[in-house]
């Protein structure tokens, strides 16, 4: 399998939280932003552990998932937002994940997803702030 790295984003502060990526150039709805390998972290559904609890996705991603993975790439440093302008997904073929455009991501402009409801913020936390 052949990864090809983004060319299009690019990392940074972010007024959000920590680093986030951002466009350096313009990104378009239904364009693949990045595609980034996995890494399991081998928790098992249902288990609670605080291990990179803040950089770790479902895989396959949604609710109904199999395990616990880190995305490679910069997948881990894209930040949230309920008004997301991309959007994740499995690529089950390649055992990749995928970050997409939902609408035209203009350069400088923060790369923001959807992390999830409450059940996200509430999975293997002891304290939640969710605003």
């Amino acid at each position: 399998m052949r990864i090809t790295p983004p060319h299009k984003i690019y990392i940074s502060n972010s007024p959000i939280h920590g680093y986030g990526v951002f466009a350096g150039e313009t990104i378009y709805p239904g364009e693949v932003i990045e595609e980034t390998p996995i890494f399991d972290l081998g928790i098992e559904k249902g288990q609670i552990s605080s291990l990179m609890i803040d950089y770790r996705f479902n895989w396959p991603q949604g609710v109904e998932c199999d395990s616990q993975v880190l995305s490679w790439g910069y997948g881990s440093l894209y930040n949230h937002s309920e008004h997301p302008n991309a959007f994740w997904r499995s690529n089950m073929e390649r055992g990749t994940f995928e970050f997409v455009a939902t609408k035209q991501i203009e350069i400088d402009e923060e790369v923001l997803v959807w992390y999830g409801d409450v059940g996200y913020w509430q999975d293997g936390r002891t304290k939640i702030d969710v605003v």
